[in-house]
């Protein structure tokens, strides 16, 4: 009787498991796709911070797979030239886009529509975007400092939304997670 008893808890927690495993796989491959991209932006900024040049940023979204790239530039008159652009690429599923009905993260900087990259209101972001030696995110005058969001997901599966701000004035980079209704994302 105790080891049927012992058996059917164990049957009961198995099945429990299985059932949470379901659609993990997505959400693991969205976190991914996320953690590149705030990577990728974090340590192009520290880049232009450490070695005082300026670091241009580009998103890939006109391919499959996505990717975000970086390239260290010269500093302005010193003849060198620049760096091979660093490309990171995103999973295979995860894709730039804002589901519909998943609103704009707590920054409000996507206000581009269903864009899924939305930089200085600018749907896909500017031509030139780049971080300056003091960590400023901005566009291709060093001036005009530049907030945007980049959503991620997976289509038609709003569980997967993911998004990563950058604050253009300081260019700190916040990831965030939706997790269902009007306004809630997680950092």
């Amino acid at each position: 009787m105790e080891a049927v008893v012992v058996v059917g808890i164990m049957m009961m927690l198995a099945g429990l498991a299985v059932i949470q495993s379901f659609g993990s796989l997505e959400g693991y491959q969205a976190n991914s796709a996320q953690d590149t991209v705030a990577s990728q932006l974090r340590v192009a900024r520290q880049l232009a911070i450490s070695q005082r040049r300026n670091v241009q940023i580009q998103f890939n979204s006109t391919t499959t797979p996505y990717s975000v790239s970086y390239t260290v530039l010269p500093r302005p008159g010193s003849g060198d030239p620049a760096q091979p652009a660093v490309t990171a690429i995103l999973t295979s599923q995860p894709m730039f886009m804002q589901e519909a009905g998943v609103p704009d993260t707590p920054m409000g900087f996507g206000t581009c529509s269903s864009s899924g990259i939305c930089i200085g209101g600018v749907a896909g972001g500017p031509a030139f975007m780049q971080f300056t030696s003091s960590g400023q995110f901005t566009d291709a005058t060093g001036v005009s400092t530049l907030n945007g969001t980049i959503f991620l997901g997976i289509p038609n599966q709003v569980r997967t939304a993911r998004a990563v701000t950058i604050m253009g004035a300081t260019g700190r980079v916040r990831p965030y997670t939706y997790v269902g209704g009007t306004t809630n994302w997680t950092e």
